[in-house]
């Protein structure tokens, strides 16, 4: 009877030792840092709520930098990030994929004229927010895809800046064409918007994905439980109407496994390889 009950109170002391440790979300740097806090305000609430402990948003200067604390699987107990990332977060860090968005992720390329590629001398400056973004690896894809070679016809430039900075980049002539999310596309000002041409706007692509590591007295049964609850509630519906992306739905742990050409070569670029 004594045993059990030491073994009640050191439970009962570890519990307690776990409430008073916030639980951290890192995010993906999609946007910048104010945007992203703001928007993801009601998912912060209703963790809050759910595991009656403190909930901190965070996130990481670039798309490389919030990778690589991924993959260490030891800075975030839930990620959210682009499906390539959240490839390697889960074989590398064993982080389990639970949710995603209905609304996919959609990449433009925006030029100053529709007639960039043959009235601009090559090789084309084109500039994008980091070498590992999802946006940035598709849309060099499709340029790839077209025929132009990056050194011959192509030379890619990367800024750790907000997408607005980007219009402005394209719009004072530093770059012949930029490549941003459609999101972040339709955020520029209605001043830049009237001075950019929509060169490329791809298909959707599979969205942005919720997942979690079991650890910091968080449960991976219990961060099922509590992501399926966020998604019907009025902090969820709150969520989507903010962002504009549609719905929620599940994952299977296996959903991923259709990124490993694309995260393989987020992988090599994270190392310094060529890609």
């Amino acid at each position: 009877m004594k045993k059990m009950v030491l073994i009640i109170a050191i439970l009962a002391c570890a519990l307690s030792a776990y409430a008073q440790e916030p639980l951290r979300i890192g995010i993906a740097p999609h946007s910048s840092a104010r945007i992203i806090y703001e928007t993801h305000q009601d998912v912060k609430l209703f963790l809050e709520k759910q595991f009656g402990r403190p909930v901190e948003i965070l996130t990481a200067k670039n798309f490389s930098e919030f990778s690589k604390r991924c993959n260490e699987g030891k800075s975030y107990d839930l990620i959210l990030t682009s499906p390539n990332l959240a490839y390697l977060a889960q074989h590398l860090a064993q982080y389990q994929p639970f949710m995603t968005y209905t609304k996919g992720l959609e990449t433009t390329i925006l030029s100053t004229t529709s007639d960039v590629l043959e009235s601009t001398k090559r090789p084309l400056r084109v500039a994008g927010q980091d070498p590992i973004s999802f946006s940035t690896l598709s849309a060099q894809a499709w340029l790839e895809q077209k025929g132009l070679q990056e050194g011959r016809d192509i030379v890619y430039s990367y800024y750790t800046s907000a997408s607005d900075s980007l219009g402005t980049i394209l719009t004072s002539g530093s770059a012949d064409m930029v490549i941003m999310s459609w999101p972040n596309y339709l955020k520029l000002s209605e001043d830049v918007k009237s001075k950019v041409h929509v060169f490329y706007h791809s298909p959707e692509a599979p969205s942005r994905i919720y997942l979690a590591k079991e650890g910091n007295g968080i449960t991976l049964a219990q961060w099922e439980e509590a992501l399926d609850a966020f998604s019907r509630s009025t902090e969820g519906r709150a969520h989507l109407e903010i962002t504009k992306l549609q719905g929620f739905k599940k994952l299977s742990p296996n959903a991923l496994e259709s990124m490993k050409p694309i995260a393989d070569t987020s992988l090599k670029r994270l190392e310094g390889a060529q890609p």
